[in-house]
């Protein structure tokens, strides 16, 4: 995947042990690399604790731009305001790249909010899955499905910045289906989890996401509109 490759069933990890190298399970996962370009339509819902709902349209691109590199692009039309455009360069073996609104962008700006929502471009970027420290824990079932537990840990995170995560990847789909992510505090600051999951012609897919603020309790669900 990077992310959307996995999330969209562009692929499965293969020969996965009960408790693999965690290193090697974080970079097959980043390293996903779709096997061509596509385009989605999606809806960013925005739930406040009022229960006031926002809604933004949203366009998904995933593009192939050579054999070991492909761009993921989130285009946001807010109500009232420019469209917002995020997009993450991966390439293997590399580090990822940011653009917004076609300008780099690095540090703490690609943890900025997407669309006014619970997720970040560095989120949907899997940047986490580029830490150096990545450990398998444990196997445990979630969802009613068999899990590798991977944690991961940011070296030198600065000041609220993402410290530890926790994800659960589902051993059939190679899938992050459940991540808590933790700055400093005890409790994790946001959670994501995978709201449903189809089969189509063979290959699993996502048709919802969702990253919950703990503290604010904004919830975020991102619909995929998939054919």
């Amino acid at each position: 995947m990077g992310f959307m490759a996995t999330l969209l069933g562009i692929g499965r990890l293969p020969g996965a042990e009960p408790l693999p190298d965690g290193g090697e399970l974080a970079r097959g996962i980043r390293e996903l690399a779709p096997e061509k370009s596509v385009e989605i339509s999606a809806t960013m819902e925005v739930i406040e604790r009022v229960r006031k709902r926002h809604k933004i349209p949203v366009v998904i691109r995933i593009e192939k731009t050579g054999q070991a590199r492909w761009s993921f692009t989130c285009l946001a039309k807010r109500d009232g305001k420019a469209n917002e455009q995020w997009r993450v360069h991966h390439e293997l073996g590399q580090a990822n790249r940011y653009e917004h609104n076609s300008r780099p962008v690095d540090g703490a700006k690609i943890h900025t909010d997407l669309a006014g929502s619970s997720f970040t471009i560095a989120d949907l970027g899997l940047e986490f899955l580029h830490w150096p420290s990545q450990v398998v824990l444990k196997t445990q079932r979630r969802k009613s499905r068999l899990c590798d537990v991977l944690e991961s840990r940011n070296p030198k995170p600065a000041k609220g910045e993402y410290q530890r995560v926790l994800s659960w990847i589902d051993k059939k789909t190679g899938g992050i289906l459940l991540a808590d992510i933790y700055t400093d505090e005890a409790k994790p600051v946001k959670q994501f989890s995978v709201r449903g999951i189809s089969k189509k012609e063979g290959r699993w897919q996502v048709d919802e996401m969702e990253m919950r603020d703990t503290k604010t309790r904004v919830r975020s669900r991102l619909h995929f509109h998939l054919k």
